[in-house]
């Protein structure tokens, strides 16, 4: 009963949303702000449908009513509480309808906010987004319906993919779903001012927060699925360059080029244009990277099974897309710069330059993973291109743009000055030079691993020498502490600072990458009992494997053992102990990988199988280093939108005379 209320609950969503997008145009047509409230207070009304109807999947799943056909594919008896919550999302059909709940909330929050500020484009947004969540809605009703039922069900369910019982997964399908849907308040806003051809700032200042809170939770959603792959896929890394991880990363590039495009907008007045296509194209991408997960057209670990959701989806981004450009198109007078370049030695001209390289990057990597599409439609046969096609054309890109978040705070708007910039870069280039030749002296060889690290190092410091100097100032004039000043710094200006500590997460990312990329090694070694081998600094012993209890009850795990020692004293480091799940219902195999070694230096060792009950057995080493500043960058990323996101509260310590303005310390 509960369930079929549900069900009834998403039916009722839909005509919602069409009175809501129907309404709220009318209402702007005729300027009746009764009409456009209702179409908003409809709009708000999607959320707690949708939610119920979850609720009533829920309810089925923590049952066992394995009459509905979801539940039986995603839950059995055995399926502990925890993970029949979470399965939710668990397979295509459910993790749609979980979909169409976080858009639901973004769509209920966005209208709850106050409109005094940007009232006039509140009819269109309500539109954009009810019509959009509609499209989800039918999507759920017509082609993916988790509420279906069996004519005789089953005893017992078939039980959660084995790869989703980790915690990783549990939380990275929410975080990234956030992240593509949290863009459809940005784009509403986009499209709400294309039609009432406004050529103010007024929607891009009303959809920069949105757009922010989209790209962290993007951002948090791409590092918690690299973490889920280096736990459960044995990869012994973090990225494949799989067509699953390309489509989020696709809108990710295009989401940040518009935030750097966005603060020229503000500044000078320039890109209008340019920032409109942005935002279109990202919301293309976030609704192109569902197409492929959800179609199945591509091979992928992350993909769902092959469904007829392909035409679906390919329909709607033909229409959303051609009427984003018609609009566009329409509009290329009213969205005129104000003012025109100066120089392109600037700041703006950096910030156009790290535009394209962002654009281009998300071209490379959108080619690459559609290109098997394109080799089947051509001669009837897919062709894939692998990791080496994106490393020798995104990440060249990517290391430019690394290179340019350390110069671009140093040149001022308008034109820049060559000397200055010299000048301020003579610390960052001894410390850099520095580093370098202590690399080399420890053994590094490889020239383009120093080159990166080099540029890492000037980046790393040219922004930490931005705090610094900020701080100093005040110190100088103001006589405050330096955690005083360095609270007060950030305070008057959090998006320059907060995206500074952005800057330094990408640097942290991209010293782990490197570390692992090029100085990473690997061994596939059978062993037999007691024997050892080595790999770079360790040796390995083999002990034994035993069956061991496996997490869950439907599935049986065996466990090797191994001593980690110093390859060059003996002494011992610690044990590491790798195990092979098998669940048989589902006949699938989870080779979970054990781990040691250090914080610089990880150990991540699989147990590949064995013979004779263990007489023999054979394992893939992996020695990565600085694998683990990749995590550290991540959670410093995201420290960053929370310090350019967040109102900081006024300091604590009273000031009895107002500070005056310094020279090299940003106004608000």
């Amino acid at each position: 009963m509960i369930t079929d209320v549900g069900l009834l609950a998403l039916i009722l969503a839909l005509p919602v949303c069409l009175y809501a997008a129907v309404v709220s145009v009318i209402g702007a047509q005729r300027n009746d702000d009764r009409l456009v409230q209702s179409g908003r207070m409809a709009a708000m009304l999607t959320f707690p449908l949708v939610l119920a109807a979850c609720l009533g999947l829920w309810f089925a799943l923590l049952t066992f009513d394995f009459g509905v056909k979801y539940v039986a594919d995603v839950s059995s008896r055995a399926t502990p509480v925890f993970f029949r919550i979470t399965a939710l999302w668990g397979s295509q059909n459910g993790s749609i309808l979980f979909w169409n709940l976080v858009m639901s909330a973004f769509i209920f929050v966005a209208m709850l906010r106050s409109w005094d500020k940007d009232k006039p484009l509140l009819p269109y947004v309500t539109a954009t987004m009810a019509l959009v969540l509609g499209f989800f809605i039918i999507v759920n009703l017509v082609a993916a319906n988790p509420f279906e039922r069996y004519a005789f069900p089953p005893d017992d369910g078939r039980g959660l993919n084995p790869l989703l019982r980790h915690p990783g997964m549990i939380i990275h399908p929410p975080v990234l779903y956030a992240g593509f849907t949290g863009f459809i308040v940005p784009y509403a806003f986009c499209i709400a001012s294309l039609v009432t051809r406004r050529n103010d700032n007024l929607w891009l200042r009303s959809a920069r927060r949105w757009m922010l809170v989209g790209w962290v939770f993007l951002t948090a959603g791409l590092i918690l699925g690299g973490r889920w792959a280096h736990d459960v896929l044995g990869w012994g890394g973090y990225w494949g360059w799989d067509p699953v991880e390309n489509k989020s990363l696709v809108p990710w590039l295009i989401g940040t080029a518009f935030l750097h495009s966005a603060m020229i907008q503000e500044k000078r007045g320039m890109f209008k244009n340019w920032n409109v296509l942005l935002m279109l194209l990202t919301f293309a991408a976030v609704i192109w990277g569902t197409a492929v997960v959800r179609s199945g057209v591509l091979t992928s670990v992350h993909a769902f099974a092959q469904s007829n959701l392909g035409p679906m989806f390919l329909s709607f981004i033909v229409v959303m897309l051609g009427v984003s450009l018609y609009l566009w198109l329409t509009r290329l007078d009213v969205l005129r710069s104000e003012n025109r370049f100066d120089s392109g030695f600037s700041r703006e001209g950096i910030f156009l330059l790290q535009n394209v390289l962002f654009v281009s990057t998300a071209l490379t990597v959108f080619i690459g993973t559609i290109f098997p599409i394109i080799t089947e439609a051509i001669n009837g046969t897919k062709l894939t291109v692998g990791p080496p096609f994106y490393n020798q054309t995104a990440v060249p890109q990517l290391v430019i743009l690394v290179f340019l978040m350390g110069v671009a705070p140093l040149l001022a708007w308008r034109k820049a000055n060559g000397v200055i910039l010299g000048r301020m870069s003579i610390i960052p280039g001894l410390v850099t030079v520095a580093v370098v030749l202590l690399l080399v002296v420890t053994g590094a060889q490889q020239i383009i691993p120093l080159l990166l690290f080099a540029l890492c190092t000037y980046t790393l410091v040219q922004t930490i020498l931005e705090y610094t100097r900020g701080v100093a100032a005040r110190v100088r004039v103001a006589g405050e502490s330096v955690p005083l000043a360095l609270w007060h710094l950030v305070q008057r200006n959090q998006r320059r600072y907060g995206g500074y500590l952005i800057h330094i997460g990408v640097v942290l990312l991209a010293i782990g990458a490197t570390g692992k990329g090029y100085y990473g090694t690997d061994v596939l070694r059978n062993v037999a009992l007691n024997d050892s081998f080595s790999l770079g600094n360790y040796t390995f012993t083999y002990r034994g494997i035993k069956p061991v209890t496996c997490e869950f009850t439907d599935c049986q795990s065996v466990q090797a053992a191994l001593l980690v020692t110093s390859a060059s004293d003996g002494h011992v480091i610690g044990g590491v102990y790798p195990h092979r799940d098998t669940y048989p219902v589902q006949q699938h195999t989870a080779t979970i990988a054990g781990l040691t070694g250090s914080f610089n230096e990880e150990v991540y060792v699989i147990l590949g199988g064995w013979e004779n009950n263990g007489a023999t057995a054979s394992f893939q080493v992996y020695i990565n280093p600085l694998i683990n500043w990749i995590w550290v960058g991540g959670v410093v990323m995201i420290l960053g939108f929370l310090v350019a996101f967040w109102k900081l509260e006024p300091a604590l310590v009273a000031q009895s005379v107002k500070t005056p303005r310094m020279a090299g310390v940003p106004s608000k």
